[in-house]
Parts: C-alpha cells; structure tokens; sequence
C-alpha cells in the first residue's frame, strides 16, 4: 500500500467527471477509472434536461425562485415520495452547478429556462436543456477534465472495469479491484467515490432486482451495475427497487433482445394528437390517450400486465393520420411482416394475431366509434377523436413500458456516504449518479431535471467539499 491514492472514482459520466475535476483542481491525487473506451456514460445517451434555481441566468431575466421553492416543487410532482434528505441536497446546490457549467461554457436553448417539457411542469422556469442534450454538457467538462489528465492531475485509465471494493479489518474501504486487458489489479485510496451508473443493462442483475418489472430498456452499454453489485458485496444496502415507473412507451426491434427498443413513436399529445386507440393485453383501452398528464399516462401502462399495450388504428387513420414515427420511413412496410407490427383483414383477425380476446376488442373499437359519434367519450374523457376505427385493414404496434434509468440503488448519508443494513457509514466509500437509485431523487415520478442534475451537483460536492485527504485545501471560490 505504499502508492495510496487521495481519490479514486470509479466511473466516468456524469457523476464521476464534476468529481474528479473538482477533487483535481483542490490538489487531490485523482485515479478515474472508466469501464468505457471514452468517458461521459450516459451523457452519449441523455436528453440533457437539468433544473436549478436561483441561477445567475434566472436573475438576469427576472425570474425569482429559490432552493426551496425548487424542493417543494419537485415534491409536488413526486407527491411527496423523494427522499427529503438528498432532495433538499439536490435542490440547495443546484443552482451553483448550473451557473458553473455556464461558466465552463454550456449553452441552453436561447429562450430557456422554461417550467415544463417532457413530463409535468414546474410552477417556475428553472428547467433547462440544450440543442445537443447532454452531449452539451459532455462538451464542457470534457476539455477540462482532458487537462487535468495531460497536466498529471488526473490518472484516467479507460477500459478499466472495476471487480470488487477493497475494506480493512474494520470494514473501511482501502481500495478497489479493477480488471484490464484479462489482469486484475488492486489500487488502494483514501476515498472511494462510486459513480458507475445503472445496471439496467445487465439482464441478469435486473431480474434480481426488479423481478417482476418486463426489461424493456434504453440505456448505456455499461449501465451494468458494477458499483452497485461491489459495494454490496462489502455489506451496503440496497433499495429503491419499489420505485419503478416506465417510460410511455416503446418497441422491440427484436422481441428476443430488450435492449433494442426503437426510438421516435409519438406518444405525447403535445407533439402529436393521437388518432389510435390503446389497448392492453385484454382486448381495452386502458387511458385516456390524449391525457396532457404523461404522469397518468405512465401510471396507467404501470398498472397493465407486463406494462404492455398496443396502438390500434385502421387503414383510414394510417392514410390521413401524421406519421407515428417520422424518424422510420418504411414503417408501414413493417405491418404484417415484423413480430411486432401486426395487420390482418377483420378485427378478429387482428386481435388473433396480438393474443388478445376478439370480442373484448371489438367491443372496445364499438364503444370507441359510438363515442364519436355521440361527442362524448364517457369512460376516458377523451377529447379529440378523428375518425372512427372501422375500414380495413386494422393494425397494431405492440409497444410497452421502458426503462431508461434503474430504480433500485446505494442508500447514503447526507454526505453521501454509502451505509450497511443497518444504516452505519462505510468508512471512505461514497457514491453519487444513478447507482443511488433513479427513486431516490425522483420519487415515483419523472420530475424535471431531477435524474441528470443531482449526479452532477452530487458529484461536484465530492470533489469540492465532502471528500477529505492529508494536505486538503478548500476550492478556490
């Protein structure tokens, strides 16, 4: 033990980069390691949406909101379910990694921040995204980390997978095993900072953790779960798996690989109005489909058997309607030729080929074309309704629920410290990013910006203030 790094971090996206940069830049002796060729994680893979208060950006325009505005919000959102200890965390320090990244560079949309976008709003404008999501983000902490490594500030070594967490007789973390090019090595430090993202990509750990949750997902190659599974195994607790909630929706490319989920369906009713109906495994409709609330949306796919449903239309609608997925021009050569595309002559046909009872769904495209007919639809409250389902061909996209980020996760202290069973800190081990849960700062809800900025700013408080070594200085302010 006689080469002991300040810091190691283990993982390199949007976690791990603020925190090494920041623990380099106060002095610390930095080990990152990266499973990956190249760093940034999810930042490749993210829509890049963030939310602050208090920002230098909002004053400028006049926009008050405070921290705990920005905590009560996201909890009204989440109804109460984000953990309050790290939320307040998230929601305290947010506003200062956002007006650092704007310092580094970072340019939102001109007309940002705005109270809503992709899932319920805010009651103030503090969410944020940018042309390029978070590959804009990437954009900025790249350059300055790659100085850190050429100034020796940093020792990066990629394809690097990290095998187990190093603990003394006291159960401390010393270090951690990593393996590279078929050798496995052991580094020791004075903090270990776990930063390795999900494991929804790693099929098999999913099915331990989340059982009975269908994996239907969109995630980074090397969301594998490394940290989470290492940290385990030296006694850290794990939960959260209870707080799962699906993205509506998507659909397999390949019905055999759940990591071939196609992207650019138009399932928002603020994007597109939908002219199909959706309907689960029984043959019914099951929501609203024009509900201006995704939160109900996905809610109401949750509760489905196996998060499952399918988009049914006719010939009529596949005409006229605007295309579902403009990104997939052969898409109507998909129909009756791919697993999940399916078409046939008669509704009973239909409903054949999709596994469901005939008669539920045609007695649920009756009720459905009786309900345009009389201007109301009283079981949903559906609003707009185009044309009725009743010229064939008929047609169905089987779609479900997806993941894009894993519930389960490390529970810490408020310093982030990662804890045992029975709640104790692990001395020296930390974590931050989603190998904390996606629940823990979200709740049982999508709440905006809430996923993506607390990895950030959790990660920039370990660099910049929590993680402690001999010879520490404050960052400069």
């Amino acid at each position: 033990m006689s080469d002991i790094w300040d810091v190691i971090i283990v993982g390199a996206g949007s976690a791990g980069l603020p925190a090494a940069i920041r623990a380099a830049e106060r002095g610390a002796r930095v080990l990152h390691i990266e499973a990956d060729s190249k760093i940034g994680g999810t930042l490749h893979l993210s829509s890049g949406q963030i939310s602050a208060a208090g920002t230098k950006r909002q004053k400028k325009l006049g926009i008050h909101d405070t921290a705990r505005d920005h905590y009560d919000d996201a909890q009204r959102i989440a109804e109460g379910t984000i953990d309050p200890t790290l939320g307040k965390l998230a929601t305290d320090n947010a506003g200062e990694t956002y007006d650092w990244l704007e310092d580094l560079g970072y340019e939102p949309f001109p007309h940002m921040p705005v109270a809503g976008g992709a899932h319920e709003p805010y009651l103030t404008r503090r969410y944020y995204w940018a042309e390029t999501a978070a590959v804009a983000i990437h954009d900025v902490l790249k350059p300055v980390h790659e100085k850190l490594v050429a100034d020796g500030k940093i020792n990066l070594r990629l394809s690097t997978r990290m095998t187990g967490i190093v603990t003394d007789e006291s159960g401390a973390a010393v270090g951690v095993t990593a393996e590279s090019g078929g050798k496995t090595k052991t580094v020791h430090g004075r903090n270990i900072v776990v930063t390795t993202g999900g494991y929804a990509h790693n099929a098999d750990l999913w099915k331990e953790m989340t059982p009975d949750i269908p994996l239907r997902a969109w995630t980074n190659d090397y969301s594998r779960g490394d940290g989470l599974v290492a940290a385990r195994d030296v006694g850290a607790k794990v939960d959260g798996a209870d707080t799962f909630l699906c993205t509506f929706a998507g659909v397999l490319d390949d019905p055999d690989d759940p990591y071939s989920t196609a992207l650019g369906m138009q399932f928002s009713p603020q994007v597109r109005e939908p002219w199909e109906i959706y309907v689960n495994l029984n043959g019914k409709r099951f929501v609203r489909e024009d509900h201006p609330s995704v939160d109900e949306r996905e809610h109401a796919l949750l509760a489905q058997k196996d998060q499952c449903m399918f988009v049914v239309f006719d010939e009529g609608i596949r005409q006229n309607a605007p295309a579902l997925n403009p990104n997939d021009p052969k898409l109507n050569d998909k129909f009756g030729n791919h697993p999940h595309y399916t078409k046939a002559d008669t509704l009973s046909g239909l409903a054949q080929k999709m596994g469901v009872n005939a008669a539920n769904l045609e007695a649920t495209v009756t009720a459905y074309n009786e309900a345009i007919d009389g201007g109301e639809d009283k079981e949903f409250g559906r609003i707009r309704m185009f044309r009725k389902i009743e010229q064939g061909p008929f047609y169905a996209i089987h779609a479900g629920g997806i993941t894009v980020v894993s519930p389960a996760g490390l529970n810490v202290t408020p310093d982030l410290q990662v804890v045992k069973e029975d709640g104790a800190p692990i001395p020296n081990l930390y974590a931050a990013g989603e190998v904390l849960g996606f629940g823990r700062l979200s709740g049982r809800a999508f709440v905006n910006g809430m996923s993506l900025m607390p990895a950030l700013t959790f990660g920039r408080l370990l660099g910049e203030k929590i993680l402690k070594w001999e010879g520490a200085r404050a960052a400069a302010e």
